[in-house]
């Protein structure tokens, strides 16, 4: 939805820059002339208004035609609004008023461009380009190129919208316009926004801000911050993007903009519903639906209703979602949008299905499919078959589900829309494997999972986008997981769980970061990006060609030609890269994942491996241990199927965390039951290891295994030390690529500790996600002091309060083999990749907060690093990938391993278990025998703990994880 609101919110903003109203002065002559001509109920009484006021037949009655006009664009009237500027212009070439003529073509122009009417958007903006240049009207004509330029934007052709923009930009500039100027830079910054070019998107924006300020022009700042804020949302850094739109807002509100006020209240409700503050999103909702009915603004309307539907959605409401959605749909059909139209009825369809209405469901989606049919959408068509298709499924009828899934994927293929292909192959299997064509099924699974990794080495923008590419796309790794075990085909079955696992652990390194892509050039990084979006905006060309009233079979051949030659130019680029630095293609998941011989590296006669997959219907556990006897010991893989549902799972799960979480000590029977649940059945391969290495999947990642019970009065963490990971492949790579420290000897310690919190940091907390005041830690300061003392003042280095700052970490992180944070730790479950360690704020540039993202920057030779936070081991639980947050962001960095926390946490039990554990670390590190140092010594520190009256609940000393590698 965030794309399609993205969408919509520009094409509001430009009715809002394009055409704004003054209302409350008094009428001149002209003025009165032109609202009665508006009003008129006929040509001929027109005509008589016109012949009985000759005088007033001026340039001045030109501009209050097209100010009257310009009043029914933010409304959505847009044929009335052609038609007083088709007046304006007869009566501008009647008088001569070369000026007024190019105003109202121009002005015509936009009006064609807000209905996607590109030809004649062109032909109008063309006529008044060569007006304005012909009077020497340089302002004139720079605004004329700049639309131009929006046309081709809109239109994906960005290359050719920038030529414009920058033919433009002079002009302007020695116009002195910098109103015009500031409108220019916003259009450049929303080129390459539309490109996933984030960084330079807001570089541009801001410039158009900067303009805006010294123009004085309030209503061009606001459209700046507003796409400030739209490009933070799109990023997920939706503090800022709260920031800005709140800033836009206030801007808006003082110039009495209701128009541009209800955007910025609409926008405000996104960054919520993103949020999940489904509060606070309905309450911004209807604030914006309110303003947009008072001015009759119809796409606004519906696009309000059809957010607050989502929300209610979003909380399982669906009759109630349903409602909201066929308000919606009233809106976008009475102005004929029919993007809006064809969304809406999808949304029915889906709110339909989530209501087990099957019927209801399929008659929406039939709906949307005669919508998309009538227009040629076939991008949308194969959409409407797969979701059908989809919903046969779920009615048990397999060979209807089936032939419309046949359907879509011939559609798919013609317009090689691999969103749909791989969901159709996926709803194939299904039916096949129902109909008991195992064969078919296996080979629809995986022609769908082909399509996903096809996909996945093109995706586009940055880590947010990169984490969330999986969200939907677990069926068909799970479908053929599940068939290859009902086949006895272990091996296979465990490579596709690793393949649908930590994928973005891997991949992320072909988001362009020059440092932790070390392998890749310079001009590789450059061209890859060019390659990706011209791929991505060629697609987006393809898809609004197809969308046209009528479409242009040319065209649509051309475009076709060019995305085939585009994908080829991309898969050379990758053949060359991966033949010049072979090390990156297992890195951005080009390699296969790693095998069973391989996993043997991981393990020893103490060692097992537990893999966790997690489906809708029940559970697979796969153990990996050594086995066999004589000179034969190899690794034994065994499947133990495990009977309950994800959704009661979770709950269990969730029960359970929150119990030891809140010191609750009814938490017994819980331990003992998920023991039995999720490990019970594989005691005979546990029997003898003492050492766990567990890849959960779904809400395993919240669950404390170290804290469940093997028998009354006797917990998991007595017989074996645990630590997790994404999935056995990243451990594999880890462990391969993990720093020796051989030059870091002398530099064992960095530990930052209770650091001094500005305001500005302060601050920045309350209007985060997680509310209230940053307290002191002092418990956390003599934490450090103590690790210094234990260390040696030779071999560490510590920083507390004001010295602990932000640009310290980064500048001297990478020295040292330990890390150790004792600090603040906020999460931000809606976007993990702006939660952060809260430091001492100083430096250029610095405000204090370590984000998860800037630690992906850093280039660590760390062997561990410590957070001695509250919930660093937690984050938003990725599809595909796993817990996503701080220790993603520490592995990503280049740390093999790190020692986390999944609750808040106790100060004093903390430094307690933190000494414990380092004394622990400090002198495995000297053993040989000792194999899994850091599991081991945490292991030890919660053991000590146990022995203590005053912490032996398991909120103590359970909290604490290791995630990588624990050697």
């Amino acid at each position: 939805m965030l794309s399609t609101l993205f969408r919509n919110t520009c094409a509001l903003l430009l009715i809002v820059g394009l055409f704004c109203v003054c209302l409350g002065q008094e009428l001149s002559p002209e003025e009165e002339l032109a609202a009665a001509l508006t009003t008129a109920k006929s040509e001929s009484e027109r005509a008589s208004l016109l012949d009985a006021r000759k005088e007033l037949l001026t340039p001045k009655l030109v501009q209050a035609l097209i100010a009257q006009g310009n009043k029914f664009a933010p409304q959505g009237k847009f044929p009335q609004a052609l038609e007083v500027y088709r007046l304006a212009l007869k009566i501008a070439k009647t008088i001569n008023d070369r000026a007024g003529t190019a105003s109202a073509f121009y002005a015509s122009g936009q009006i064609y461009n807000l209905q996607d009417e590109f030809e004649p958007a062109a032909k109008n903006f063309g006529e008044a380009l060569a007006l304005r240049e012909a009077l020497g009207d340089k302002g004139g004509a720079g605004a004329a190129l700049n639309q131009l330029g929006v046309l081709q934007s809109k239109q994906s052709n960005y290359q050719s919208a920038l030529n414009f923009y920058r033919e433009s930009l002079p002009l302007l500039e020695q116009a002195g316009n910098k109103v015009e100027t500031s409108a220019v830079m916003n259009n450049i910054g929303n080129a390459y926004n539309g490109q996933g070019i984030h960084d330079q998107a807001l570089q541009f924006y801001g410039q158009s801000l900067k303009l805006a300020e010294e123009a004085g022009s309030k209503a061009r700042a606001a459209i700046a911050l507003t796409n400030i804020g739209l490009v933070h949302s799109k990023q997920g850094n939706y503090a800022l993007a709260l920031e800005s739109q709140q800033q836009a807002l206030a801007i808006k509100e003082s110039q009495k903009n209701k128009p541009g006020s209800a955007i910025s209240l609409l926008n405000i409700g996104e960054v919520y519903r993103l949020q999940g503050s489904y509060d606070l999103a309905l309450e911004f909702f209807e604030k914006s639906l309110k303003q947009f009915e008072e001015i009759g603004a119809k796409q606004g309307i519906g696009l309000d209703l059809s957010n607050i539907g989502l929300v209610h959605q979003a909380q399982n409401n669906f009759p109630l979602a349903t409602e909201f959605y066929q308000k919606a749909l009233k809106q976008f059909a009475e102005i004929n949008d029919k993007a809006g139209i064809a969304e809406t009825l999808n949304n029915l369809g889906s709110a339909q299905r989530g209501l087990a209405n099957y019927d209801g469901a399929l008659t929406f989606f039939q709906r949307s499919l005669a919508q998309s049919e009538a227009v040629n959408d076939k991008p949308r068509i194969a959409q409407a078959l797969a979701n059908s298709a989809e919903t046969f499924i779920l009615q048990n009828k397999h060979s209807a589900a089936l032939a419309m899934a046949e359907r879509a994927l011939r559609v798919a293929n013609e317009v090689g829309s691999r969103e749909t292909l791989w969901f159709a192959h996926t709803i194939s299997g299904k039916a096949y494997r129902a109909l008991g064509k195992t064969e078919q099924a296996q080979q629809s699974f995986a022609a769908a999972i082909k399509q996903i990794e096809l996909i996945r080495t093109q995706v586009a923008g940055g880590e947010t986008e990169q984490q969330s590419f999986f969200e939907n796309k677990l069926s068909p790794y799970q479908e053929m997981i599940d068939l290859l075990v009902s086949q006895n085909k272990l091996s296979e079955a465990l490579a596709y769980a690793e393949r649908a696992k930590g994928r973005v652990l891997l991949d992320v390194l072909q988001s362009g970061r020059a440092n932790i892509t070390k392998s890749m050039t310079s001009p590789e990084l450059a061209e890859e990006r060019q390659l990706t979006n011209d791929l991505a905006a060629l697609n987006t060309q393809l898809s609004r060609a197809r969308m046209q009233k009528q479409a242009d079979e040319k065209r649509l051949a051309e475009i076709t030609a060019r995305v085939q030659i585009a994908r080829r130019d991309y898969e050379a680029f990758e053949t060359r890269l991966y033949a010049a630095h072979p090390e990156l293609e297992f890195r951005r998941g080009g390699a296969g994942v790693a095998t069973l011989a391989q996993t043997e590296k991981l393990l020893d006669a103490r060692t097992a491996l537990l893999e966790y997959v997690v489906t809708d219907e029940r559970v697979l556990l796969f153990t990996i241990g050594l086995g066999g006897r004589g000179i034969r010991i190899a690794a034994e893989l065994k499947v133990f199927p495990i009977e309950i549902k994800r959704k009661d799972l979770a709950t269990k799960v969730e029960k359970f965390r929150r119990a030891l979480a809140e010191r609750d000590l009814d938490f017994n029977e819980s331990a003992e039951n998920l023991y039995n649940l999720l490990l019970a059945p594989a005691s005979a391969q546990l029997k003898g290891r003492t050492n766990l290495v567990i890849v959960p999947d779904g809400a395993l990642w919240e669950l404390p295994f170290q804290a469940l019970r093997t028998a009354p009065n006797r917990y998991l963490v007595q017989d074996s030390a645990i630590s997790y990971t994404p999935s056995l492949s990243v451990l594999y790579e880890i462990q391969k690529l993990k720093p020796k420290g051989a030059d870091l000897s002398d530099r064992t310690l960095l530990a930052f500790g209770n650091p001094a919190l500005e305001k500005p940091v302060i601050e920045r907390t309350r209007s985060g996600l997680r509310n209230g005041a940053l307290e002191p830690l002092p418990e956390a300061e003599s934490e450090v002091r103590l690790l210094s003392d234990l260390y040696g003042p030779t071999r560490s280095k510590i920083y507390i309060g004001p010295a602990a700052l932000e640009e310290r970490a980064k500048t001297e992180a990478s020295n040292y083999s330990v890390l150790h944070f004792a600090t603040h730790a906020i999460l931000n479950n809606a976007s993990p990749m702006y939660s952060y360690l809260a430091l001492a704020q100083g430096g250029a540039g610095e405000d204090g907060l370590l984000e998860s993202w800037e630690i992906t920057k850093l280039d660590l030779k760390a062997n561990v690093v410590v957070l001695s936070a509250c919930e660093t081991a937690r984050g938003r639980v990725g599809a595909g990938e796993g817990m996503i947050g701080l220790t993603w962001a520490f592995f990503v960095a280049g740390s093999p391993a790190t020692v986390v926390s999944q609750w808040k946490v106790d100060s004093a039990a903390t430094k307690l278990l933190m000494l414990d554990f380092h004394r622990g670390l400090k002198t495995s590190l000297g053993n040989p025998k000792i194999t899994n140092k850091k599991s081991e010594a945490l292991r030890m520190a919660a053991l000590k703990m146990l022995q203590n009256a005053e912490y032996q609940h398991p909120f103590y000393w359970a909290s604490f994880v290791v995630v990588g590698d624990a050697r």
